[in-house]
């Protein structure tokens, strides 16, 4: 099973989650997994961070069902991921607590106020 949908715009869409907050220079969403839970596989595309807002042991799956990555994601912790090339994961609780996150994902910039203006 290959994932690679043409239409989404971005992972929460994909995810079925709304944004809470949507501009031109970021998005966010929020993600809630119970124990024994598992979001929907979504692809991340641009750079994102993920807030962990209540920590859960977890493992990160591949279109394949592959093992990603498996660990604690600990209360308050903050994972930057720069999107050097898409990932396509999804999350499963597999701890004893439910799981809640904040996803940002960087759309653009405003122009710094350190850069010269064009005359």
């Amino acid at each position: 099973m290959t994932h690679s949908p043409v239409t989404a715009q971005g992972p929460w869409e994909e995810l079925g989650a709304p944004l809470c907050l949507d501009t031109p220079w970021v998005k966010a969403w929020v993600e809630q997994v119970p124990p024994g839970g598992t979001r929907p596989l979504h692809t991340h595309r641009k750079p994102w961070a993920t807030v962990v807002l209540s920590g859960a042991k977890v493992r990160s799956l591949g279109p394949e069902g592959e093992v990603l990555r498996e660990g604690e994601l600990p209360d308050g912790i903050v994972l930057f991921n720069p999107a050097d090339e898409p990932l396509c994961h999804q999350m499963h609780n597999i701890g004893d607590t439910e799981l809640i996150m904040v996803g940002l994902q960087w759309e653009s910039g405003p122009a710094s106020a350190a850069e010269p203006e064009a005359s």
